[in-house]
């Protein structure tokens, strides 16, 4: 599948990489919820505090990054620059 474009196209490549992550993470997720649906309340809530983690461990460098090479776009865009 094809990912969309950014903003910016300068930011279009951190925005692909995040977006690979991010969908690599939540299909884990996903797995992870159904497979423990009729775990007991306290294991899935530990299941997800662990995939949490795995998001913040692997994903949320790349997020931060995108996210502060898209506000110049976003703010030039908001003022009508």
């Amino acid at each position: 599948p094809t990912m969309a474009h950014s903003l910016s196209p300068k930011c279009t490549p951190l925005k692909h990489k995040y977006d690979a992550c991010f969908n690599a993470w939540f299909e884990g997720y996903l797995e992870r919820a159904v497979s423990s649906a009729t775990a007991p309340s306290e294991e899935r809530q530990a299941s997800s505090r662990r995939k949490a983690g795995e998001y913040e461990a692997s994903c949320w460098k790349i997020w931060t990054s995108y996210w502060e090479y898209v506000q110049v776009p976003l703010l030039s865009f908001g003022s009508g620059r």
